[in-house]
């Protein structure tokens, strides 16, 4: 057998994913990540080593990205000038956003933004014809960040299925999306790589009273009532959350942010209201709701429908605000307000242990504070869901800290006999 599969990285960590899958004449290679902040690397690859083991002298019909997260793409101006890069098309609008962002630092001395608009987009449901015998067709997952994607791909008759990151909890997994493109345009398949987030992080899910993005928006919207002044400390690119944010405002308060976050909802907005009635403008006597932007307008203005933040005229009306915890500016705000609530949208991990993060701890402060996020990774029930809707002949948990122990825990113990756990850079031959 010419064909095989090597996580180069990923198979028993949480980011950092690098994938390959080649055949005798053709490769592609599926995100080229960063390892995650406090990420345990003693016993992994370097991003020097990857890089040398990836790419170095070896042809390569291109790398193909399930969606924006750093995890995932955040070393994309390593790879090499030649080989053509591919992502969704909105993801991209969103990564120059973001990268243009970035390359203003001074002290960033590559600049990324060339690169990202360099790369090729690819159409859900289209299939990619530019690898040779290796057929991809990628389909749109739901998950934290907005336009990701899962692919099929099929070699020699045999059928792949890449997850990527994906749930199905949010606006894009609803009414059961899940099911219906595997049942529509998958079906079964030889081999299901998976994502497993979730499965080292069972009980916080379990307790956690805000299972769905909907539950979010329930939920805000009574602290919202509850709370004239508010703040929500939220990844910027977590667009689910923050139109579900947006939309359970009420009418008569008003929706705070800066330029960078409101050119990010103003791309989502235009590029999913037409598929997804929770992207679409919050109408308010026949008119979107306005965007107040804190800081440097960035050439925004009335014909984006954002205007200047006065928080003079704010604080009468009451108002939310994006915050970030590293940006000046939001902490200027803050200070004129004594006792705005913290709603806080993030990963509970950063907040105390081993992956505390020093400044969110510092901006909440002695703040009152509400924990009000949902994950962006599946459920154990979703991923049993979707072995039980391919029904695969080998299954491959990556993107986990729990892939030895995948096979034994409850739910997936049927399967148990079809769990091929693959270490980092083993090949697994098809």
């Amino acid at each position: 057998m010419n064909h095989r599969i090597t996580i180069y990285r990923g198979s028993h960590q949480i980011g950092g994913c690098v994938t390959e899958i080649k055949t005798k004449d053709h490769r592609i290679v599926i995100d080229f990540g960063s390892n995650l902040p406090d990420s345990k690397t003693d016993d992994v690859i370097t991003d020097e080593e990857l890089l040398h083991t990836v790419f170095n002298g070896k042809p390569c019909d291109g790398v193909l990205f399930t969606h924006y997260h750093g995890d995932h793409i955040g070393m994309y101006k390593k790879i090499p000038k030649g080989i053509p890069l591919y992502i969704g098309s909105t993801a991209k609008k969103i990564l120059e956003i973001l990268t243009e962002k970035l390359d203003s630092v001074p002290q960033i001395s590559e600049k990324g933004l060339p690169r990202i608009q360099g790369m090729n987009v690819f159409s859900p449901g289209k299939e990619i014809s530019e690898f040779g015998d290796i057929r991809v067709t990628p389909f749109v997952v739901d998950h934290s960040a907005l336009d990701a994607y899962m692919f099929l791909i099929e070699i020699d008759g045999k059928k792949i299925l890449f997850t990527g990151d994906f749930r199905e909890h949010g606006i894009a997994g609803e009414r059961n999306t899940l099911e219906k493109v595997i049942n529509t345009y998958i079906g079964k398949v030889d081999i299901l790589i998976t994502e497993g987030t979730m499965l080292s992080r069972r009980e916080e899910a379990k307790w956690n009273p805000i299972q769905t993005e909907r539950d979010l928006g329930k939920r805000a919207r009574a602290l919202f009532l509850e709370n004239k002044e508010s703040v929500i400390l939220v990844s910027s690119t977590n667009l689910d959350s923050i139109m579900e944010f947006y939309h359970a405002l009420p009418w008569g308060m008003d929706f705070v942010c800066d330029a960078y976050q409101a050119k990010l909802m103003l791309v989502a907005m235009e590029d999913k209201g037409k598929y997804y009635p929770e992207y679409r403008p919050e109408m308010i006597h026949g008119k979107p709701r306005r965007l107040y932007i804190v800081g440097d307008m960035e050439g925004l203005g009335e014909e984006h429908n954002c205007y200047k933040a006065d928080f003079d005229i704010l604080k009468n009306k009451g108002f939310t605000m994006l915050a970030r915890e590293k940006t000046p500016k939001f902490a200027k705000v803050m200070a004129k307000f004594p006792d705005p609530l913290i709603i806080y949208s993030k990963w509970s991990g950063y907040l105390e242990g081993k992956h505390a993060n020093a400044e969110i701890q510092e901006f909440i402060g002695n703040h009152r504070m509400e924990k009000l996020h949902t994950s962006g990774h599946a459920y154990v029930e979703t991923i049993e869901k979707l072995i039980n809707l391919t029904k695969p002949k080998v299954i491959i948990p990556m993107h986990t800290e729990c892939a030895d122990e995948f096979g034994r825990i409850e739910a997936f113990a049927p399967y148990c006999d079809k769990v091929r756990v693959l270490q980092d850079g083993e090949e697994y031959f098809f």
